[in-house]
């Protein structure tokens, strides 16, 4: 339950920055599930957490953290029913395929965030092997306003019910029970993360801007294709954030006109959204027959920088009220 058993096995592993992948995530984990014995916080961007983790297990492609499992832990006798009635699952786990781990020390308190890959639900039922169960057996309820999917399904007799993990954002994280932050402050480090990590992208683009040759066309077209990626990637985020639904069910075909048009009105960013930078950011991403110059490409990126730290203080004056409402309600 400690901050030390935290530190220890972050230090065990060299005091990494962050990791890639699931084999890298997982070998980190196993350690941090054996060292604490799974009695840590796990925070949900949805607010949904688990107290504690009964195991940690990686399977293909996926790593399940696993919250409940009343087969291999059964409640005492005499309390099923009620287990039942309480959670009415037999398992209880999330789901995901990690892209990457960041950590963040604030004064010796370590939190673990995570950043699943994108994942289709198709593929994740042919994953859990529940692609062939008829529809009656199988529910699922997609919030992507909170960043994940809960998929429940019977099988073998027995209720599952899995928080799937599957997009590209920061969507969770571990942090000691020692000293626990609440939730409301772990979703604040999930968001001001993400940000960062968009600003990290659009900073390594902005920089290669400067060495890119003035007519190296195809150099020029590829940078501003990733930052093209970029904004969308943004726009999304922000939307999601504020309760949008994105206008597409598939994610990847939320592109950035649909994505204005899908914001109202009076939101305040449809005003940084310029419809001039859109178009000019679909150039560099399709075969017009144009030349794209590296005026226009610094040009696109000066447009990025200014949106991202639009969103970054409409989520700050978001923060900085709700904060003000806590302390109101507190006097």
């Amino acid at each position: 339950m400690s901050e030390k058993a935290f530190l220890d096995t972050w230090k065990k592993h060299g005091s990494p920055n962050e990791l890639y992948g699931n084999e890298n995530s997982y070998s980190f984990l196993k350690d941090l599930h054996e060292n604490t014995g799974g009695l840590f916080i796990v925070d949900h961007f949805s607010l949904y957490n688990y107290d504690n983790i009964f195991n940690i297990e990686h399977h293909g492609d996926y790593i399940h953290f696993i919250w409940k499992d009343f087969e291999k832990d059964p409640p005492p006798r005499g309390f099923e029913e009620t287990i039942m009635e309480v959670y009415n699952a037999h398992y209880i786990f999330s789901l995901c395929n990690i892209q990457k781990t960041i950590f963040f020390d604030l004064n010796g308190h370590i939190y673990v965030l995570v950043m699943p890959i994108i994942a289709e639900i198709k593929e994740v039922k042919k994953y859990l092997g529940i692609d062939k169960l008829d529809s009656n057996k199988v529910r699922v309820d997609e919030n992507l306003e909170k960043l994940f999917t809960t998929i429940r399904y019977i099988k073998d007799n027995k209720i599952h019910e899995c928080i799937l993990h599957s997009l590209p954002f920061f969507s969770f994280l571990l942090q000691p029970k020692e000293k626990e932050r609440d939730a409301g402050f772990s979703q604040i480090i999930l968001m001001y993360a993400t940000l960062d990590y968009v600003n990290d992208r659009l900073q390594k683009v902005k920089s290669k801007i400067k060495f890119v040759a003035q007519y190296d066309f195809d150099e020029i077209r590829a940078s501003g294709n990733i930052i093209r990626t970029i904004l969308e990637s943004l726009v999304k985020y922000y939307s999601i954030y504020h309760g949008y639904s994105l206008p597409e069910d598939h994610y990847g075909n939320n592109l950035l006109g649909k994505l204005k048009k899908n914001l109202k009105n009076d939101d305040l960013m449809v005003q940084y959204l310029k419809q001039e930078m859109i178009n000019l950011a679909n150039e560099f991403s399709h075969d017009t027959g144009k030349v794209c110059n590296k005026m226009d490409l610094i040009k696109l990126s000066d447009f990025a920088a200014e949106l991202l730290d639009a969103i970054q203080d409409r989520m700050k004056l978001n923060d900085d009220i709700e904060d003000n409402n806590n302390i109101d309600k507190e006097n």
